[in-house]
């Protein structure tokens, strides 16, 4: 598709620097040694997510990163002509793989058939690139949201039955009066009330409720 230039690319861009230091506040909460001369995507590639502490940090990665989105390409486009790269891939890519379940993998499958067989891309081929990136971010939203409901489920579901127990935690990032904190004993990400915290602050945090109907945590600052 590259050489072709056409086509229907995922991009994703590298988080920014006031991400990445929220990431470095969540490393050392989990005790992973992250070089400080390292590139987030080389620390990245060596962390093994059958270790609890780094995929905890995987999804730390996950939740602050920007996103992923598509991308058509077109080298005599303005708009378009800019190399589709992911971040986390650290090359251009597509998606082709499940054409049954993700509607741009059908586009971009038929798009290489024509391509391989040397031909034009069919007109409801072509008309249909520009389209796919707002559709398909209508569809991640929804995933997210269910990726968000479970992942805070399993939290509320990992904690039930401790409220009143006291946690460790590394504020990593501040959001005006509230700080998103992460645990050093649990993989949990969560937010408390917290207004003069800085990043890098360890905090003991009070457990009040845990809720795995609601998929809530409360916790309070123990002083």
């Amino acid at each position: 598709m590259l050489e072709a230039g056409t086509g229907l690319f995922r991009v994703m861009a590298l988080p920014d620097a006031k991400a990445e230091e929220r990431l470095r506040s969540s490393a050392l909460a989990l005790k992973l040694e992250w070089p400080p001369a390292m590139p987030l995507a080389q620390f990245q590639r060596r962390l093994d997510p059958g270790k609890p502490a780094e995929a905890a940090f995987m999804l730390a990665i996950r939740r602050t990163g920007s996103g992923a989105g598509y991308r058509p390409f077109d080298p005599h486009s303005e708009q378009l002509s800019e190399l589709p790269w992911h971040a986390a891939v650290a090359a251009p890519y597509a998606h082709a793989t499940a054409p049954l379940r993700r509607l741009a993998d059908r586009y971009v499958l038929r798009t290489v058939l024509a391509l391989a067989e040397g031909q034009a891309l069919p007109e409801a081929v072509g008309s249909a690139l520009p389209e796919l990136p707002r559709v398909m971010a209508r569809a991640a939203s929804r995933d997210s949201q269910i990726d968000r409901a479970v992942i805070d489920l399993a939290e509320a579901a990992m904690l039930q039955g401790q409220e009143g127990s006291i946690f460790k935690a590394v504020v990593a990032d501040r959001r005006q009066d509230s700080a998103q904190v992460q645990f050093k004993e649990v993989p949990v990400i969560a937010t408390v009330s917290a207004p003069d915290a800085l990043p890098g602050t360890i905090l003991s945090l009070r457990l009040l409720r845990a809720d795995p109907l609601e998929g809530t945590l409360s916790f309070e600052v123990v002083e």
